[in-house]
């Protein structure tokens, strides 16, 4: 799976860019020389490239067969494109046209995923369903088909394929293929089979790399998303080689050594990084009686790790980089390396700036870990160069900028500054920018500065700047922070919802929030991928929900009791209180002398009137009764 790669003699670097589009820059003069765009490249855009030598017909042979020119003339560079639609591009860089098209008739050798060119073996392509084709360019027809699958119950497209030389006596061909597991094949007469496994690979795509030295033959291997790079000793030797008819049919020791082979192996060296490679290069050379390997890998991240290692045996500890090379420019923004190629001492890097990209050699400083290079000019050093140049037209100078003020009384002098310059922001006005705060004046600065933070936790897996962001509970924020999400990122968005969501309540609430935003603003996306990751997050989701939803109910009871029951239990172990009387009486002489007086008084009125019912007389109505 190529979708760049060096031209033989690193002159030319070739890509194809993402819509579909061939670029080939001159690596000695920075200039994009060619760029072609094939026809239907939107609907069956080229998947990989190879460079490759075609040698030209031009002269006419002399006596005894010679020709006019040298074979070192007749030699030409051309490009071999891989198309989805299974037809297969020679492109030549000198005429800058496609000089040919060949595609197999049967149509059995569709989607191309992998190219491959050897100067003794030609030319190979592998489908992503698994078949390899040797081709003949001259004729423009199929040599032969391979099935290079797995028959295993893990069916894998093959991405990557190599063509592994040897001097065995032998017309037997050897390739290496990467799809779910690495493994290296032997091809003869329309058949190929396995003889030797070279361990798993994880990735859709994976990285491929032969080197030959010393009559042996070295495979580095590659993922896309593993952070490790694998070292195979992949040397042809003779129990590779099938037997000749006419000997012994009783297994022999090379038969029962074959047959061991089949079971994966480990790799001899391991080279870690510091994120997924996405270009590799290897080199190996002899130096004071012992073989050197040099290797050069390019990451995601946009650094080149430079390994130097002795080859001796093997080693089970992976190897860490020599020296890591990276480019920034004079205001500290880093220029992502994209590709790098190894030379004798130098390494060729390859760097984008602006819509060009940049190359440049460079000889690695093994002494520091780090190299950092500083390219481009300053923004200060371009407006210096700009007034300089204004300068020149001028007749007098403008000198309103050396104006000073004296303040009386000794005061401090103060510069006036001039008309359109820009002030010097304080280091405090430039925190305050930086504030997470939502409430601050511009949220447009915190809305961008979350989304940043968002996106930078959600690339690292650190958890802390994700619930930084997360823990904001806040419905706008949430809508303008996910708006201006990448759809990429989505996702592991989901991802970290999922799993706040099995936590805290205090997490579950901000969850739902922020999942109401990604639902409204990636609406059109989550609808237009059913089946994938995205359905797999999103009904974890809808799971969790409906499991909290279902228990509320009991949990509420469950509160409400233990409430109730709680407060009987305290109130009985209430102490009583003693209250304060609300009337008070106290008992006094004075009020004891007026209470008799009353009482006399009282008494003498009910004799007066005592006797004056006795001396009443008695009427006749009362008479009469009795």
């Amino acid at each position: 799976m190529a979708v760049s790669a060096f031209s033989e003699d690193g002159k030319y670097y070739s890509i194809i860019s993402k819509d579909g589009r061939l670029k080939i820059w001159d690596t000695e003069t920075n200039v994009l020389k060619q760029e072609y765009t094939p026809d239907l490249h939107l609907t069956s855009p080229p998947s990989c490239l190879q460079w490759i030598i075609v040698s030209s017909s031009a002269g006419s042979p002399q006596k005894g067969g010679k020709r006019k020119q040298s074979f070192s003339e007749q030699e030409t560079q051309c490009i071999v494109l891989g198309t989805t639609s299974g037809k297969i591009l020679l492109y030549s860089v000198t005429q800058a046209k496609v000089e040919n098209v060949i595609s197999d008739s049967k149509q059995s050798n569709r989607n191309i995923t992998t190219l491959d060119w050897h100067r003794r073996y030609g030319l190979y392509s592998c489908s992503k369903s698994g078949q390899a084709i040797e081709w003949d360019l001259q004729s423009g027809k199929v040599r032969n088909k391979y099935n290079v699958t797995i028959d295993n119950g893990k069916q894998g497209s093959v991405s990557a394929i190599k063509i592994v030389p040897h001097k065995q006596n032998s017309s037997a061909k050897f390739l290496v293929t990467a799809s779910w597991q690495v493994c290296l094949w032997q091809l003869q007469d329309g058949s190929a089979s396995i003889v030797k496994k070279l361990g798993h690979n994880t990735s859709s795509g994976a990285l491929l790399s032969v080197v030959n030295h010393n009559n042996e033959t070295w495979l580095l291997e590659g993922s896309l998303n593993e952070r490790l790079l694998s070292f195979w000793d992949i040397t042809v030797t003779a129990d590779y080689i099938p037997q000749v008819n006419g000997d012994d049919s009783t297994p022999s020791k090379r038969q029962r050594k074959k047959s061991i082979t089949l079971s994966p192996s480990t790799p001899a060296y391991s080279f870690v990084l510091e994120d997924a490679p996405r270009f590799i290069d290897v080199r190996l050379r002899q130096e004071n009686d012992g073989n050197v390997l040099n290797l050069a890998a390019a990451t995601r991240s946009g650094v080149v790790h430079f390994y130097t290692h002795m080859l001796s045996g093997t080693s089970t500890k992976p190897v860490k980089p020599s020296v890591t090379v990276q480019v920034s420019s004079a205001e500290a923004v880093p220029l992502p390396l994209q590709c790098c190629r190894l030379h004798d001492s130098s390494i060729l890097l390859g760097y984008s700036m602006g819509p060009g990209m940049l190359f440049e050699k460079l000889n690695p400083d093994l002494t520091s870990k780090t190299q950092v290079l500083i390219r481009g000019e300053s923004k200060s050093a371009k407006k210096k160069n700009k007034q300089t140049n204004n300068d020149v037209n001028k007749v007098r100078a403008d000198v309103t900028n050396d104006v000073n003020y004296v303040e009386p009384m000794g005061g401090v002098a103060r510069k006036r500054t001039a008309p359109g310059e820009k002030l010097e922001i304080p280091m405090e006005a430039r925190l305050e920018n930086l504030s997470l705060d939502p409430r601050s004046r511009s949220k447009s600065a915190v809305y961008q500065n979350l989304t940043k933070l968002l996106i930078q936790g959600l690339h690292s897996k650190d958890k802390n700047l994700i619930l930084t962001v997360l823990q904001k509970n806040d419905a706008s924020v949430a809508n303008q922070t996910v708006s201006a999400l990448p759809t990429n990122y989505v996702p592991l968005l989901l991802e970290q919802l999922a799993d706040m969501a099995a936590r805290k309540t205090s997490q579950c609430a901000s969850v739902c929030t922020w999942l109401t935003a990604t639902l409204r603003c990636h609406s059109a996306l989550l609808l237009a991928t059913t089946g994938t990751k995205f359905t797999h997050y999103l009904t974890h989701l809808l799971a969790l929900f409906t499991q909290r939803r279902s228990h509320l109910c009991q949990l509420l009871n469950l509160s409400g009791r233990l409430e109730l029951t709680i407060s009987q239990r305290t109130a009985t172990h209430e102490e009583q209180v003693d209250q304060e009387a609300l009337i008070e009486y106290k008992d006094t002489s004075d009020e004891e002398m007026e209470l008799e007086q009353y009482q006399s008084a009282s008494e003498h009125s009910w004799s007066d009137k005592d006797e004056d019912s006795d001396d009443q007389p008695v009427s006749e109505d009362d008479s009469g009764g009795e």
